[in-house]
C-alpha cells in the first residue's frame, strides 16, 4: 500500500478520536435535530409532501451545519479562500452525502413505508462519514496538517493537564514546534 495512503488513514483515525471530531459530531446532532423539527413541521403540520419537505430539511441543515462548523469547529483551520469559497466547497462536497441522504430517505419512505422521521435519521447517519471525510480533507484541509507530521515536527497526542483545567482529560493535538 502507498505510504501516503497509509499516512492519510492513520491521520483520519487520529482525527476521529480528537476534540475536533467531537465538535463535528455535536454540530451534526444539532443540525439533525433542526432538520427533524423542520421535517415534522412541514409534513405533519403544513401537510407538505414528505419528499419535498425532506429536500428542504436537508438544504437548511446543510447551510446551518456549514455556518456552525465554520464559526466553531474549524475556526482555526479556515482556508484563505474566504467564507463563500468555503461554503461553495462545503456544498460541492455535500453532493455525494446529499445523494446518499435523500436516496436512502426516499427509498425508506416510498418503497419500504418507513416513518419519515425514522427514515431521515437513518439516512443522515449513513451520510455522516462522507461529510466528515470531505470536511477534513478539502473544505477545512488545514486540519490534516495538524495531525500528519511526526511527533517531533508538529502533531503529537497528549492529555490535557487536568490540574490546570476543570475538564476531564481528552486527546487533543499538541503543537511541539513551528513549521
Amino acid at each position: 500500500m502507498d505510504s501516503r495512503l497509509l499516512e492519510t488513514i492513520n491521520t483520519l483515525i487520529k482525527i476521529s478520536f480528537s476534540k475536533l471530531a467531537l465538535k463535528f459530531v455535536a454540530v451534526g446532532v444539532a443540525c439533525l435535530v433542526l432538520a427533524e423539527a423542520i421535517l415534522y413541521l412541514l409534513v405533519d403540520y403544513l401537510r407538505i409532501d414528505s419528499l419535498i419537505a425532506g429536500a428542504a430539511a436537508i438544504e437548511i441543515s446543510v447551510v446551518a451545519n456549514f455556518i456552525i462548523n465554520d464559526v466553531w469547529t474549524f475556526r482555526e483551520n479556515r482556508s484563505s479562500g474566504g467564507f463563500f469559497v468555503r461554503m461553495l466547497k462545503f456544498h460541492l462536497t455535500r453532493v455525494a452525502s446529499i445523494a446518499v441522504n435523500y436516496g436512502t430517505y426516499s427509498l425508506l419512505v416510498v418503497f419500504l413505508g418507513v416513518n419519515h422521521l425514522v427514515a431521515y435519521f437513518v439516512a443522515t447517519v449513513l451520510a455522516f462519514s462522507i461529510n466528515f471525510l470531505t470536511s477534513v480533507a478539502w473544505v477545512w484541509r488545514g486540519v490534516l496538517g495538524g495531525y500528519t507530521q511526526a511527533p517531533q515536527e508538529k502533531a503529537a497526542f497528549s492529555t490535557i493537564n487536568t490540574s490546570a483545567s476543570p475538564y476531564p482529560s481528552v486527546l487533543k493535538p499538541r503543537i511541539t514546534s513551528e513549521r
